[in-house]
Formats: C-alpha cells, structure tokens, sequence
C-alpha cells in the first residue's frame, strides 16, 4: 500500500481492511482486555505512591525539591526510557504475555523495595527498577489488544485500558496518603509492591490462553527494524505532541499532592484522598468519554482521532491555570477536576491514534519508541523541571515557587495541541484511509 501522493513512495501502516477483518467482542478478548486493564491499574498505582509520600520520605532522608524531582520523575524514567525500545523488539519477536508477567513482577518487587531504603542514592536506585519493570507494559500491551481489535475499536478499548491506570492513579494517591498518614510511608510502598505479586500471578492463569497464542505468533515474526517505525509521515510531530502532553501531565501530577500540602495547608492525607479524587474520577470519566467520542467522531472523519486531542490540551491549559491560583482548596480541587476530565479525553484517543502510523509486525517496537521519547519528556522531565523551578523560584517567591513553576508547565499543553494538529495535517495529506 502507497501514499496518495505518488512522488513520495512511503510506505502505509499495513491495519487490516474493515471488510476483512473479523476481529471483535468476545468472551476472550473480554477476558484480555479485563487482565491488561488490571495491569494497568497496578502500573500507574506503582507510579503515583512515590509522589504523595514525597514529603515525609523528603524529612526522613533530607533532600531537596530538585532530588525529589529526580526520585518522582527520573529515577523511574531513565530505564522506563531506555529499555522501552529493546523491551519493545523483545517483545515483537517473543512471547509478550510472559514478557508483561515478569516485568509486573519486578516493577512489584521493586516498589516494596522502596520502602525499604535509607538514602536518596538507595531510593533512587529502588526506582530505576520500577522503572525496568514498567518500560514493558505500555508496548506489550498495546501490541496485543492491537492484534485483537479492529482499528475502530481501539479508540475505546485503548480508553478502557487506560482507564484502570487512572484508576490506579486515584486509588494510588488516596490510598497511600491515608496509609502514609497512618501508618508511615516505608510501609505503605511495601504494602502496595507486595499486594501486586499475586495479583501478577493470577492474570497469568487469565491470560495463559493467549500466551499460547503469541507464542505461535512470535516463531513466525520477522525482524524489527527501528527505521521502520520513523519513516511514516507525521509520525515525528505525534510523538513530540504525545511527549509535550506528557510533560505536563505528570510534572503536575506528581507534585500536585506536595502543593496541597505546601499552598493549601492540607494534611497528607487529605492531599492524597483530593488528589486521588480529582485526577482519577476525571481521568477515567474524561478517558471513557474521549474513547467513546473517538468511536463515534472517526466514523465521521478518520482524524477525528487527532483532533480530538488537540482541542481538549488546549482546552484543558487555561483551566489548570485557574485551579493553580485559586485561593481555597475546594476551588483549586474543582477546576482541576474540570482540567483533568477535559485533558485524560484525549489521552487513550491519542495512543489509539498512534497505532494506524505502525506496521503490526513492528507495533511493539514502535510503541517501545514512542513510550521511550515521551516517559524521557514526561515522566522523566516533567517532574524534574518543575522540582527545579522551584527550587530556582524559591529565593523571589518563597512558599508560592512551587505554584508557579506548576503554571509554566500546565502552559505546555497548548505547545502539545498545535503538534496534534500538525500531525493530523500530515496524516491527512500522506495517509490513505486505515480502514
């Protein structure tokens, strides 16, 4: 298959044609995506723990704000980043049920591991684990229910799967600021590590079927090569969108807890039980609705899907900005959600988007890649950057430093909405209809 455009000889992501592909809803394929949105829920859980209890483990070790962007941000990032790819080829050329198992088995190990620590280095070193772990869900993940649904389906499905993670998010932040407050913090990140090792071990038993499935799938694979993955037009403006919304999304995220804490006077507790509250009510209505949109919108228009994303990051800018200088913590708590339902709408859209600009033989791989530029930007720099902007910020502004460094990063989604339509412009000029 060809570009509409024959002076440029590019080559089509290969997604089945809709009157061939006779892939869909199954007892089957309900129980695979049931497991992977169980994954996804301990995933982002493992995630978020680090970053509510960022304050006592801060007194407990004696750090800074920018260590402490290090430890949220990118500790977890640096191998999620670098393995992504690798873990990603592995992942196109064997068994990516039993790849996902043993990396939720590790991201597990290493979150209890956590707790244990008793320097910054030691912390630091528990995270880079949880970061290996980690680097082969989203790849390995996106690969299978791929396979399983057809390219209009997986605008919801993708939806759905990560509606577990913002459910892991809002349990996450809830719970460990609760048990934090009550408990203490080395506890608790042993508690949450520890509960997700049987809970590894039983999607196992659920997806052992389809494990025997990708295991005939893999002999067959052939290699995977990353240039591949780039030669696809438009694809370079996508993922620097994907990487600019994720910069601001956790650089937010994980230091919104602290700035309740600091601006608004909230106990550990509450900052968790709000934060959890705000970030994954809206992130899974804002991610159900925007699958549920996409479904109906692409029918219309097949980059609907990009468009999407485009108007709810820029949307979604102005109203963080409000959230972050309202001057009660229910206002605050009140935009943010509004904030949050609006941005998470675009945001399982956009990764169901990125699978029509891949090959199926090279998807992990390409997600692997994708997920490496963009945890680099998001998870590894987004966090970090606002730690160091505060603390730079501290010496002018005093206790209003971490607010602000907050505000420059919120204003990143407007910079990730003009890529999404950039993106969507390329695709509609170089991308013959995906199905």
């Amino acid at each position: 298959m060809m570009t509409r455009n024959a002076n440029r000889a590019v080559p089509l992501p290969l997604v089945p044609d809709k009157q061939t592909d006779t892939r869909g809803w199954s007892k089957a394929t309900i129980l695979v995506l049931a497991a992977l949105t169980v994954i996804s829920f301990f995933n982002y859980t493992d995630r978020v723990a680090v970053a509510v209890l960022i304050e006592p483990i801060k007194k407990t070790l004696q750090f800074s704000d920018t260590q402490a962007g290090l430890i949220t941000g990118l500790a977890f990032a640096l191998f999620y980043a670098v393995l992504g790819v690798p873990i990603g080829r592995l992942a196109d050329s064997s068994n990516k049920v039993k790849l996902l198992i043993i990396c939720f088995l590790l991201w597990s190990t290493a979150t209890a591991l956590s707790g244990m620590a008793t320097s910054f280095l030691g912390l630091f070193m528990a995270r880079l684990l949880v970061g290996v772990g980690e680097a082969g869900c989203l790849p390995a993940s996106f690969a299978i229910i791929s396979e399983r649904f057809t390219p209009r389906q997986r605008p919801l499905v993708i939806s759905i799967f990560h509606a577990g993670g913002r459910l892991g998010t809002a349990l996450g932040m809830a719970g460990a600021g609760i048990a934090g407050q009550v408990y203490g913090w080395r506890t608790t990140l042993m508690a949450v590590g520890i509960i997700g090792i049987p809970v590894a071990l039983l999607v196992a038993v659920a997806l052992r079927g389809e494990g025997a499935r990708q295991k005939q799938q893999a002999a067959k694979a052939p290699g995977v090569k990353l240039a591949k993955v780039l030669e696809v037009p438009g694809v370079g403006y996508l993922v620097t969108a994907i990487s600019l919304s994720s910069f601001a999304t956790y650089g937010i995220t994980q230091w919104l807890p602290a700035f309740l804490v600091r601006n608004h006077g909230a106990t550990l507790g509450a900052a968790g039980v709000w934060s959890g509250a705000t970030t994954g009510v809206g992130g899974i209505l804002g991610t159900l609705a925007g699958g549920m949109g996409a479904a109906y919108l692409i029918r219309r228009n097949r980059n609907w899907d990009l468009w999407l994303p485009a108007a709810v990051y820029g949307l979604a800018a102005p109203l963080f900005l409000i959230s972050l200088f309202s001057p009660t913590l229910v206002a605050a708590s009140g935009f943010y959600f509004a904030a949050t339902l609006l941005a998470t709408s675009g945001g399982g859209v956009v990764l169901a988007a990125f699978q029509r600009f891949t090959v199926p033989a090279h998807r992990a791989t390409a997600n692997g890649f994708m997920l490496m530029v963009s945890a680099v930007a998001g998870v590894g720099l987004g966090p970090l950057a606002v730690g160091v902007a505060s603390d730079q910020l501290k010496g002018v502004l005093g206790a209003e430093s971490l607010r602000w460094a907050l505000a420059v990063c919120a204003v990143t989604f407007l910079a990730a909405s003009c890529f999404y339509l950039r993106a969507a412009h390329r695709a509609t000029g170089d991308m013959a209809a995906s199905d």
